[in-house]
């Protein structure tokens, strides 16, 4: 089957770009009148010369707007302001190619299309009942660094949407090679994506994902493992998690992925998929200095806006203004710490928001859900004064 076509309108330097996107199956134009139709995509360098980036953008935006990456230097550009009914995405320079890549895969799988080299083609991703895939709205949890609760955060807001919404809600255990959510969660194990990875691509069908996927019975949280033998981690290829997005964005009102805390390839696109990233983060100096770390990469490769903050065991530590000042991001959520309480849960296979649901920390947890059902905004820290805490972060970060 054809290949998802790409109009990459860029200036000069970007060979590179182009070469990673031709090797992750993409195929690219740079003209609208080569005679192959329209593209499926589109990648436009704001700083073209004259108004050559304007006409392009207004020649892809008609009755059938193309899904577009504007790519800027530091305005967005007045043509390109008000964006095509959220179907269009920005990206600061320089942008490095394999978050160019990550990007338009994820601008294929928000607007329910099959990936390059998943399912062997490219076709229309729609429902036997009609539903475009793509629908679901999904939660990256992310730390990059171990121990600070990110499993724990991730089942908790799982349940509690789960609970809040009464909608269909998957919990998929992306930590691969480490995690595993049924450890901590009494979910019955039946098999994870490392055994959907010993047939081809082609048979990775809806019927086959379901088999994959069990539930936890009190809950009725689905949950879909990555397996349970670090032994077959390299089976789980980064198509097979994002033809598992895919599926679930089809049959799931909320999707929260548990991340591995590292920025491999398969950690990278899902964040590039989600529709928020959740940050865990300790008020102590290796995890927020970490933290710091990530926010940069995330801002460089266009993730930033969608970076939440939640800061576990809040009530120790570094102060909350401290912490949002050396990240220059708000705190979205706080979690107290509740450590008996978290073993005893953990060791029981119960969300502590179930097995403890008068307890504070409980309150925190399902305040962490409200963020997704209720969505306030979180914006940048506006010209934040320099404290000694913001000054280590600021010279570990560069270390």
């Amino acid at each position: 089957m054809q290949r998802p076509t790409v109009l990459l309108a860029m200036g000069e330097g970007f060979q590179d770009h182009a070469d990673a996107l031709t090797s992750a199956g993409f195929a690219l134009t740079a003209s609208l009148s080569n005679g192959d139709g329209r593209p499926d995509l589109a990648v436009i360098d704001c700083d073209l010369p004259g108004s050559m980036s304007a006409e392009l953008y207004a020649a892809l935006h008609g009755e059938e707007p193309v899904p577009t990456l504007l790519v800027f230097g530091e305005d967005i550009p007045e043509f390109a302001a008000n964006g095509s009914g959220g179907r269009d995405e920005y990206a600061v320079k320089p942008i490095p190619p394999h978050a160019l890549v990550y990007r338009l895969q994820a601008l294929l799988i928000r607007g329910g299309q099959h990936l390059p080299g998943v399912g062997g083609g490219w076709t229309e991703a729609v429902t036997a009942e009609g539903t475009t895939i793509g629908e679901a709205h999904v939660i990256s949890v992310f730390a990059p660094k171990g121990g600070v609760g990110k499993t724990t955060v991730a089942v908790n807001l799982a349940v509690a949407l789960r609970e809040h919404t009464r909608s269909n809600v998957l919990l998929l255990d992306a930590d691969v090679g480490v995690g595993n959510v049924t450890s901590v969660l009494a979910a019955p194990y039946r098999m994870g994506l490392a055994d959907v990875a010993d047939s081809p691509p082609e048979e990775w069908t809806d019927a086959a994902f379901e088999h994959a996927t069990t539930k936890h019975p009190a809950s009725g949280l689905r949950v879909l493992t990555w397996g349970t033998d670090p032994g077959e981690s390299e089976l789980v290829t980064v198509d097979l998690l994002l033809a598992a997005i895919r599926w679930a964005r089809t049959h799931h009102s909320y999707v929260v992925v548990d991340n591995h805390p590292s920025y491999d390839d398969r950690t990278m696109a899902m964040l590039s998929v989600a529709n928020e990233i959740f940050l865990v983060v300790t008020p102590e100096v290796g995890p927020l200095r970490n933290s710091a770390q990530f926010l940069e990469l995330a801002r460089e490769v266009g993730l930033g806006d969608t970076v939440r903050v939640i800061v576990n065991r809040a009530n120790h530590g570094v102060r909350i203004p401290d912490i949002e000042q050396a990240l220059k991001l708000r705190v979205s959520a706080t979690i107290v710490s509740n450590g008996p309480k978290a073993v005893i849960a953990a060791n029981e296979g119960s969300p502590i928001i179930s097995r403890f649901p008068k307890e504070r920390i409980t309150t925190d947890l399902h305040n962490v859900a409200r963020l997704v059902t209720e969505g306030p905004a979180t914006t940048t820290a506006s010209a934040p004064r320099r404290t000694w805490w913001s000054t280590l972060v600021s010279r570990t970060s560069n270390a």
